[in-house]
Formats: structure tokens, C-alpha cells, sequence
């Protein structure tokens, strides 16, 4: 009962702090109705009800409306209406001038308005097939405010009796009649939507048909409800005027036509030479190239990715992957695809290709602080998106880090990678990372790797093949001090911090719903990775009897190789509400199993928890595992490792000006070791306990959006600490449990979002 107690006592406490970080960032503390004059009402609410149907929604009804109140943030806050409302009577004032700017100014309810409403809501049934639906509304009227709901009875639908397909050309009758593909059928509700879509699906079958100048507005439905018991009749067919057309014309829609000639057109648009330029050509396999300057990309390169072919039909399809495969080489900044009729029945192509920029610089910086600890990191990065004209992306990396605690503790990391990737082909790269610890240990990190990637367009997949990743892990120097207290033959760590060679091979593949042309469009990415290690290695050793060490284990050039499993999961979806507002969801999970020649999982491979990027109410690598409380100590981190790794991060993110762009968050998470072990207390997972060790966190944070940079500042408050909750029982951090803003807040700076 005192557990389920203090559970409501933290939830309380949690709503509480969110609604207080909402408090801080508002700047509403003017009445909602200063700017509404006397007579009249702001629109506090307008809603829709739809009472007796559930096959339409009342928020794709929303859209209809005409007018709808002031713009709100997490459901409740008018953020832009409260930056308005400070505003003063005197516009002179510059305070005054730009919060009406930033600011939205109240909506005023308006009759004529609601009635434009009530006629799009009936129109939008209509086309739902809910023809004798009704309309009406309520008003609620409080102290200038109106509430106004819009209640729709739906009644009942009609549908489709009979569906008859008349068309004279016989190739559209029968893409139309295809009952595998077409989109309308006897029995189903009437829907003008679905109608559309299915005008649009025959239109394209026929385009990829090689019929180039056929169009969807040639196609119309001809309904007739006089049978009654809303029944409907329903005819596709040709539109009346086609009938009317000269008969080439009618020859011309219904003609397929191949391309004649294939023409790339590089660094300039189709017959305009810039004035003093040179204009240089070539020829390959039927295709023709002209270029001025430099030439943008190799022939063969094109030629690869372009589906449309010198002497085969016409096919829109083929024209969206060639639009799709050229705009994903890393050297085109855009691409444009016309046709030009060159005879009766013969097309010539011509695709523009512009460049983009080919060397690139970029820089990023992280700091975080905590309790007296801080941190920080820069890096910067080259590109070269060209190398050989062949849309090789060689890229060339660099970061440092710095570590320090009030405590003395310190730590200086920094990393140099290079690599090569070729397009849809393979790629290579190679890494090292220094990594100094005084008092503790120094290591260094050399790794390479072979790798095959391509992408699968049309499910909007990425693959990645890892064939060959090689490391060795080097420690040259580890203190007396760390190996007496870290590195006992005891204790796991001590695997963690010997020579050792990892050599695996892995997969990962990412899946992302995002539609460049309609970007605000809400989408979804999903990010999953296998790899494996030692596997070979193991194999090897058995056949050709590698030595062993005193554990047992094998080894090569007396020093052991790693044997592990991993695999992870990563969701992210974004849910757009509109350009300037919207939720992103975050779920990651992540597990790695020792097995074999190893003990435990190399240091370099285990989980980490906290920072910018994962629960933000704690500094990067200073949560977990489980419940284990950390002693404080400067080399203590070593034990806040694990195996299993969960984040749950929920994040509201708005813009108030220009590039100016406010969040609110939650994030939970931790991690866990797979056995248990002495030197981490509580931080073996369990299942019947690991539900309490999730750590939990809540914050707000201010965006700087450039587009090309994101600078972003996180404040993460702790809310429920698993560290305490085997300790002193103050798991959850309110002030009756000893909050202390200073040991229970962290500072992240970062470049980019965190997910």
C-alpha cells in the first residue's frame, strides 16, 4: 500500500512539474480577451462531434471548418495568442510591434463563418456518402469566451448497387475491369475519395502503358440514386467532350509511344548555354551527354541509374525511379525529366541534372553538466560527395572530448575515422580512438571494415551489409589503483580491459515513411542492427588449435579474441499536427550476450545511459545499471555499463518565431546487466523488479533551427531515481524526498535533435 502510495504521489508530483516547466516557458499572463472587443467573442474552442457513424473521424472533419481557434500547444496552451496579449495599446513601442509579430491575435467567432462551416461539414459527407446527414451546433458562452461544437448525425450511407465500367478503347477497359487492382466494387459505401484514387490508378496503369498523354480529368463517374433505399448506380467512363475531339487527338490520347533518344543535360537547362560557356558532349549506349565545365558524373554512372531506355515504351513508372535514383547520388542537387513528342508515335527525354555542393565542413559541439560535473565535446567533419565523378562519398572525421568532476576525476577521448562509400555498392572505413584516463588507464581503438550497402526505393528500405569489421583494442598502461579496485580476477571488468581482437560481421537496415514531398506529412523511422563476433575466430581456433590462456580461452599473437551476439531496435515517429508543431515518439531497445571465448562483453560494445541523446535528466554514462547507486568515485563509471539498454522518450516540439523553436519532454529509460555481478549491486535485470529500476525524467529545452544546424539546450530534471530505490526508499525525487535541484537537474548542449 505505501509503495502504490508513493507511485501516486510521483505521478502527481510528475504532472505537476510538467505543467510548472509549461508555466516557465509561457509568457501568458495577460487575459486571453484583452484585444476582443465588446460585443463580441474570442473562439475558445471549435469542435466536432460525430454521433452515429465511426467510418468518419471527427479530426479529418476538422479540416473543413472555416474557422477554428487560436493555435494551441499540448491541447490547452495558446502560447501565440499569450505573446499578442502582451502587447500594448501603443504600437509604437518596439515590444509592443514584434510581440504582435510573434504573437497570433485572437479569433473572433464570426456567424457567417459557422455557417461556411456547417456547409463544407454537409458538402465533406456528401462526398463520404452520407447524403441526408445533418448539421447543428451548440454554443457555450463564458466571460467573452465561446465554445462552439458542431454536431454531425451521419445517418445512414449510401452504396454502390451496381458498378458498370464503359469505356471504348480496350486497353482501358481492361485495366479498369482488373478486379485484383481496381478500387471499386459492388457493395461497398460511396466515396468520393476512393472514386478519385481509383481515377488516379487507372490514369497511371495506362501511363505506364505507354499512353504518355493520357490523363486522370479524361475519366468521369456518372451515380444515379433514384433507386432508393440509398442505393447507387454508378458508371465510369470517358468525359463528353472526348467525343468532340478531332480524331488524332483521340488517336494521340490513346497512343504508345517509345523513347526515341536519351539526352543528360549537365549543369544547365535545355537550350540555354550560359553566354561564354563551352558546351562539351559525349556518347554511350544510345544516351547523349552534354556538360559545361567540369563533368558532374561519369557516363556509366547515369547510365546505371536511369531506368528509361533509348527504344523502349514509355512508362511513368520508370520516370519516379529514375527521378529517385539520381536524386539519391550525392553530387545532383536536382533533377528534371521532360518528354518532347518527335514524331507519331516517338519521344525524346531530356533530364537537367544541377550540381550540388561538393565539398562540405561541418562542426558539432556537446556539453553537459550536473552536480559540479561537467563535459564537452567538438568535432568537426569533411566530405568530398565526388571523388572520382563516380558519386563516391569519401569522408574524413574528427572529435575530442573532455571529461572532468568536481571530484578530480578526468578523461580526454579523441577519434579520427575516414571511409569511402560507393553508391548502392561498397564501402570501406577505418577508425582510431585514443582514449586517456590519468591515474586510470590509457587505450587505443584501431578498426576496420568492408561493407555492401543499397537501398530498396519502393519499400523505403536501406540496407547495410557489414562483411568484415575488424578491431583491436590496446591498453598500454592501466593504473595500480584501477586494477586493484576495478580489475579484480573477481570481477567481470577485468575482461573489459585486456588486449583483445574483435572480429565480426552484422546487418542493419532502416525503414523511414518520410515523403520529401509532402514533409509535413506525419511519418515513422525504424532503425535495427544484428552483429555478431568471434564466430570465425572460434572456428579457426578449433581447426588449427590456437594457444589458450590461463582461463582457457583461445587466443592469436597471445591475446584473446571476443565472442558476443548484439542486436538492436530503434522507433521514432513523428506526429505533424502542422508546419510549426508536432510530437515525436522514441523507443529504443538493445541487447548483447557474452558467450564463447568471452566472459563478458568488450567495454567498447556494452550500453551506456543518460545524456543528451537518451534519458536527459542524468549526464551522459552516470545512469544505471538497474538500481545500482554509484559510489561518486572518478573511475566509477566503469561499473555503470550493462547488456540490456531501454529508452522511452516522449518530446513536443514548437515553433514560436522564425527559427526559434521550444520543447517540452519526458524521457524514461536504463540499463541492465544480464548476470549478476558483485561490483554492481541491483543491476542484474529481473523481471519481476526490472518495472521499478525504469529511471524516469522531464525537462524543456530551447532549438535554434538554421535547417543546415540545429543547436539545441536541454534542461532534464530527475523525477524517479531507481538508484535510491533500494537505498533510502526516495526514489522519487519531490521535495518531501529530499529534491535537490542541484544533484537532480543536468545541462545538455548539443548540435542536431536527439532523435
Amino acid at each position: 500500500m505505501a509503495n502504490f502510495e508513493a507511485k501516486i504521489r510521483g505521478m502527481k508530483h510528475a504532472y505537476f512539474c510538467m505543467l510548472s516547466v509549461v508555466g516557465l516557458l509561457s509568457l501568458v499572463g495577460c487575459s486571453a480577451t484583452k484585444f476582443v472587443p465588446d460585443g463580441q467573442y474570442l473562439l475558445n474552442k471549435a469542435t466536432v462531434k460525430v454521433e452515429d457513424t465511426h467510418e468518419v473521424l471527427s479530426q479529418d472533419l476538422r479540416n473543413y471548418l472555416q474557422q477554428k481557434q487560436n493555435t494551441e500547444i499540448l491541447g490547452f496552451w495558446k502560447l501565440q495568442l499569450g505573446i499578442y496579449n502582451t502587447a500594448s495599446q501603443d504600437t509604437a513601442k518596439w515590444t509592443s510591434r514584434n510581440a504582435r509579430k510573434i504573437g497570433e491575435p485572437p479569433v473572433i467567432f464570426s456567424e457567417e463563418l459557422t455557417e461556411r462551416s456547417m456547409q463544407q461539414l454537409e458538402n465533406a459527407m456528401d462526398n463520404k456518402g452520407y447524403f441526408q446527414a445533418e448539421i447543428d451546433t451548440t454554443k457555450e458562452v463564458k466571460d467573452k469566451k465561446l465554445n462552439l461544437t458542431y454536431h454531425v448525425t451521419a445517418n445512414t450511407p449510401y452504396h454502390i448497387r451496381n458498378y458498370t465500367i464503359s469505356f471504348p478503347n480496350a486497353d482501358l477497359q481492361q485495366i479498369a475491369a482488373s478486379e485484383r487492382f481496381r478500387l471499386l466494387h459492388e457493395g461497398m459505401r460511396f466515396d468520393v475519395d476512393a472514386m478519385n484514387q481509383e481515377r488516379q490508378r487507372v490514369a497511371s496503369a495506362m501511363r505506364r502503358n505507354g499512353c504518355y498523354y493520357f490523363d486522370k480529368e479524361l475519366i468521369r463517374f456518372v451515380a444515379d440514386t433514384t433507386w432508393g433505399r440509398r442505393q447507387v448506380d454508378l458508371t465510369i467512363c470517358l468525359q463528353d467532350y472526348f467525343s468532340q475531339l478531332p480524331e488524332e487527338e483521340q488517336k494521340m490520347i490513346f497512343r504508345h509511344y517509345k523513347i526515341a533518344n536519351v539526352y543528360f543535360h549537365m549543369d544547365y537547362e535545355v537550350n540555354r548555354i550560359p553566354e561564354g560557356e563551352k558546351l562539351y558532349s559525349s556518347m554511350m549506349d544510345g544516351y547523349e551527354f552534354t556538360w559545361i565545365g567540369d563533368k558532374l558524373l561519369r557516363e556509366k554512372v547515369l547510365i546505371r541509374n536511369c531506368p528509361i531506355r533509348p527504344g523502349e515504351e514509355y512508362n511513368e513508372a520508370f520516370v519516379e525511379l529514375a527521378y529517385s535514383n539520381l536524386n539519391s547520388l550525392s553530387p545532383v542537387k536536382y533533377v528534371d525529366i521532360s518528354f518532347d513528342p518527335i514524331s507519331e508515335d516517338q519521344l525524346d527525354c531530356h533530364i537537367v541534372l544541377s550540381r550540388s555542393k561538393m565539398n562540405s565542413v561541418s562542426v558539432e559541439a556537446e556539453g553537459t553538466y550536473s552536480a559540479g560535473d561537467w563535459g564537452v565535446a567538438v568535432g568537426a567533419g569533411y566530405a568530398n560527395r565526388n571523388l572520382f565523378r563516380g558519386a563516391e562519398e569519401f569522408t574524413l572525421d574528427g572529435r575530442a572530448s573532455y571529461e572532468w568532476r568536481q571530484n578530480g576525476g578526468r578523461a580526454i577521448e579523441a577519434k579520427a575515422a575516414t571511409g569511402l562509400k560507393f553508391p548502392n555498392s561498397l564501402a570501406v572505413d577505418f577508425s582510431f580512438n585514443y582514449q586517456n584516463r590519468p591515474d586510470e588507464y590509457t587505450r587505443s581503438i584501431f578498426n576496420a571494415g568492408l561493407q555492401y550497402q543499397f537501398r530498396q526505393r519502393a519499400l523505403h528500405l536501406q540496407h547495410q551489409f557489414r562483411i568484415l569489421d575488424i578491431s583491436y583494442v590496446y591498453l598500454p598502461w592501466i593504473s595500480d589503483t584501477f586494477r586493484d579496485q576495478f580489475l579484480q580476477s573477481t570481477n567481470i571488468l577485468k575482461y573489459s580491459y585486456e588486449n583483445h581482437f574483435i572480429v565480426g560481421w552484422g546487418y542493419s537496415g532502416n525503414y523511414s515513411s518520410f515523403n520529401s514531398r509532402h514533409p509535413y506529412r506525419s511519418y515513422s523511422n525504424i532503425n535495427y542492427n544484428i552483429e555478431t563476433a568471434g564466430n570465425l575466430m572460434q572456428g579457426l581456433a578449433s581447426i588449427f588449435h590456437f594457444p589458450t590462456d590461463e582461463d582457457g580461452k583461445y587466443t592469436l599473437f597471445k591475446t584473446r579474441f571476443a565472442q558476443f551476439a548484439k542486436a538492436d531496435i530503434s522507433f521514432t515517429h513523428n506526429q505533424i499536427f502542422n508546419e510549426s508543431h508536432r510530437l515525436v515518439y522514441h523507443a529504443d531497445l538493445g541487447v548483447v550476450l557474452p558467450y564463447g571465448n568471452s566472459q563478458a562483453v568488450p567495454f567498447e560494445k556494452r550500453y551506456f545511459a543518460g545524456g543528451s541523446n537518451s534519458v536527459r535528466g542524468w549526464t551522459a554514462r552516470s545512469l544505471g545499471p538497474g538500481g545500482y547507486q554509484s559510489t561518486g568515485g572518478r573511475i566509477d563509471y566503469n561499473n555503470q555499463s550493462g547488456d540490456i539498454r531501454l529508452d522511452l522518450n516522449l518530446e513536443y516540439r514548437f515553433k514560436v518565431w522564425s527559427f526559434i523553436e521550444l520543447a517540452a519532454f519526458t524521457d524514461a529509460g536504463n540499463i541492465w546487466t544480464i548476470r549478476p555481478y558483485e561490483a554492481q549491486t541491483y543491476g542484474d535485470f529481473q523481471w519481476d523488479r526490472f518495472y521499478q529500476e525504469i529511471a524516469w525524467s522531464y525537462g524543456a529545452g530551447l532549438r535554434l533551427d538554421f535547417t543546415f544546424l540545429v543547436f539545441r539546450l536541454d534542461f532534464g530534471f530527475k523525477l524517479y531515481d531507481p538508484s535510491r530505490l533500494y537505498h533510502d526508499n526516495r526514489a522519487w525525487r519531490t521535495a518531501k524526498n529530499g529534491l535537490n535541484w542541484k544533484e537532480d537537474a543536468a545541462v545538455h548542449f548539443a548540435i542536431g535533435y536527439p532523435f
